[in-house]
């Protein structure tokens, strides 16, 4: 499987553990029901975020060349 392939894998992966992430957090913290502040939610927001973190990596290692061509330029 080339590089390009596996980044569409992981940015949609990384896109949905963000999403987790965002709405576990919403709910826990605004939205005013019996479900507020529950452990479930705390649980599923701590475990989405340690999986973005993760593809945020793979995703950082994955598109070096790039970062290094943008941001590393060789002075002429």
């Amino acid at each position: 499987m080339n590089k390009q392939k596996v980044l569409k894998v992981l940015n949609i992966f990384l896109i949905l553990s963000f999403i987790i992430t965002a709405f576990s957090l919403i709910f826990y913290k605004f939205i005013p029901s019996e479900i507020q502040g529950s452990e479930f939610l705390y649980k599923t927001h701590e475990f989405a975020g340690i999986i973005f973190i993760i593809l945020g990596i793979f995703h950082f290692i994955l598109n070096f060349n790039w970062v290094k061509a943008v941001y590393f330029k060789k002075k002429k």
